[in-house]
């Protein structure tokens, strides 16, 4: 988690040094990062989202800026992050 979680920071950060626009998502536990397929283990499961960083680092849309993450072989520990309108920021629990 904690791979996913620096490449999530590095998406907003690039987003505001580069001034570009940049995406991470995921569908059907498929997570794409500007379009390119990231490896996970099959036994992480993701829950659909869709987050869009603008060039100044702010999240585009409150939208789907919720991220859910089952780990089975943790005795099926749930890790939700909730993205922040605005700063890009996000909230991490774990149940």
């Amino acid at each position: 988690m904690l791979e996913f979680e620096n490449k999530l920071r590095h998406q907003q950060s690039q987003a505001l040094t580069r001034a570009e626009v940049r995406k991470i998502s995921a569908t059907n536990n498929v997570i794409s990062l500007n379009g390119e397929v990231l490896l996970v283990p099959k036994e992480t499961i993701f829950s659909d989202f869709d987050i869009t960083f603008n060039p100044n680092g702010n999240i585009q849309s409150i939208k789907r800026a919720k991220i859910v993450v089952q780990l089975p072989y943790h005795d099926n520990q749930t890790i939700t992050y909730q993205l922040q309108l605005g700063s890009g920021l996000y909230k991490k629990t774990t149940s």
